[in-house]
């Protein structure tokens, strides 16, 4: 992991904001610096302890030695969250996200991993997923998870954060927009929005999904 700084102190009486970044995804850096320095040019200063959303992921601000501002990330799996300097799993899951709307030719609808959804008793226990997005209102991300069945006997509340610890292959859909479903069983997955459908079998990036989640 390598750090990249920007020159902010300098051209925006800012405190620097530090980017660290994963070898093969230090592509992603400009991305970061560039969402930051869009917010600072708009009047936003940003402070030690503040938390910022970046896709659906929400990272942490922490002051080093200098007064520069590190960017910290959750660590998934841990309830509540912990925190780890850099940024790569919110890059990862940004674009993999923003990708996945394209497939079915739609723009991200990110959630915040604060907000909540319903997932059905057996959910976690079983491999088959089935996702189906209503509109987001408030803490509700709109988002219902089951295994097929009937989620509203049972069914609880979770944050998204404890569903993406515990169920990774959910997070690439996460950002699909209300009206949205996936259905992941035997070996492929399938997305519908209206009157597209997406396949794995047809479809080479939800295949590559299947292969890594």
């Amino acid at each position: 992991m390598a750090d990249f700084k920007s020159n902010f102190r300098d051209r925006y009486h800012h405190p620097n904001v530090v980017v660290s970044m994963d070898a093969d995804l230090e592509f992603g850096v400009p991305y970061i610096q560039s969402y930051f320095e869009d917010q600072i040019r708009r009047g936003t200063e940003f402070r030690a302890g503040e938390t910022v959303q970046i896709g659906w992921m929400i990272v942490m601000l922490k002051a080093d030695a200098s007064g520069d501002l590190e960017i910290w990330e959750p660590r998934f799996g841990t309830v509540p969250i912990e925190w780890v300097r850099g940024v790569s799993n919110t890059y990862r899951q940004l674009m993999v996200q923003k990708t996945v709307g394209e497939q079915i030719g739609v723009e991200p609808m990110f959630p915040s991993l604060r907000q909540s959804a319903v997932v059905s008793p057996d959910f976690f226990s079983v491999r088959r997923i089935c996702m189906l997005r209503s509109a987001s209102q408030g803490a509700d991300s709109g988002w219902v998870f089951s295994a097929g069945g009937d989620v509203r006997e049972g069914g609880k509340v979770c944050s998204l954060f404890e569903i993406g610890g515990n169920r990774p292959d959910v997070i690439p859909f996460l950002a699909l927009p209300a009206g949205a479903s996936v259905v992941c069983a035997d070996g492929e997955v399938e997305i519908q929005y209206g009157e597209r459908v997406v396949n794995s079998n047809s479809n080479q990036f939800l295949k590559m999904l299947l292969r890594d989640y």
